[in-house]
């Protein structure tokens, strides 16, 4: 919350907005209207790049809101989620290549619709792999930013002795389990996926057919998704989401106590104003907790 501006405990749609939301917006949108301009039918892999920029601009507005609340309680860093633009950023890169993987698949399928069989091998292995990746890229490296820091150097009224306390952290066996699941689903699925386009070019059809602007030009034959498109559309963003969500609940899980114990050697004002600070970023922080 902006206390300058507002009385309310969340920020308005209008707050949410800056110049790096409108500009992820415009590009991603200008992209995808030259796509449908080259007269898709069928949008099925259009669902791609869709959800990879929704989870993309869902990490941008909760920096923007997390940026806004904090604006003047710079001692806290607060990132249950990890560092929010990075993961924008990544999945927004992730969510043009896809644009324009589809675009180029798109003007062959015009332009030179002989060719598309050729392209069928590395369009579906490249498209799926990357839309893959963004997931998988976005846990890489979590564990270093998922905290809750109390940075006491920018406190006004801080001594020397005190830096940055760590309040709270993901712990070794959510590190684990989140690393491990995310290389095991994103090298299993992948390998099944290559080993289904194989299987295709093999002559044993476990795939289904995908109809492009330009399918039946010079009858051309239209594209050849092996099933575990489908399995990959859904999979990664379900295991992001499923990731994402033990990680804020373990981030969010300590108590008042536990904060208590590592600030002890806090003043009592100062430990006073940091609480009421977190339960302004976070209503639900010690809601179970008793003083």
């Amino acid at each position: 919350m902006n206390e300058n501006n507002s009385s309310h405990k969340e920020l308005r749609l209008i707050e949410l907005l800056n110049e790096n939301i409108a500009r992820d917006v415009c590009l991603f949108v200008l992209l995808y209207l030259f796509l449908l301009a080259q007269g898709w039918d069928a949008l099925l892999l259009h669902l791609y790049p869709i959800i990879s920029f929704c989870f993309a601009l869902f990490f941008r507005i909760i920096s923007t809101n997390k940026r806004k609340l904090t604006l003047e309680r710079n001692a806290i860093q607060y990132n249950p989620l990890g560092a929010e633009n990075k993961i924008s950023d990544r999945l927004f890169f992730i969510s043009l290549i896809q644009l324009i993987l589809l675009f180029w698949i798109g003007a062959e399928s015009l332009y030179h619709p002989q060719l598309i069989d050729d392209f069928n091998f590395y369009f579906s292995l490249v498209f799926f792999l990357i839309y893959s990746f963004g997931y998988y890229w976005i846990f890489t490296g979590m564990w270093k930013y998922c905290k809750i820091v109390i940075d006491l150097e920018n406190l006004d009224d801080n001594e020397d002795q005190f830096t940055n306390i760590v309040i709270s952290e993901l712990n070794i066996n959510q590190i684990k389990l989140i690393t491990y699941s995310n290389v095991i689903i994103f090298v299993s699925l992948n390998f099944l996926n290559y080993l289904l386009i194989m299987l295709d070019l093999l002559g044993i059809k476990l795939s289904l057919p995908y109809f492009l602007p330009g399918t039946g030009i010079e009858d051309s034959q239209p594209l050849q998704l092996p099933f575990t498109s489908l399995i990959i559309l859904i999979a990664f963003p379900l295991m992001t989401s499923i990731f994402l969500r033990l990680i804020y609940n373990d981030i969010n899980s300590f108590s008042i106590t536990d904060f208590k114990t590592k600030t002890g050697n806090l003043p009592s004002e100062v430990k006073d104003q940091i609480i009421e600070n977190l339960k302004s970023i976070n209503t639900k922080l010690f809601d179970k907790d008793t003083e």
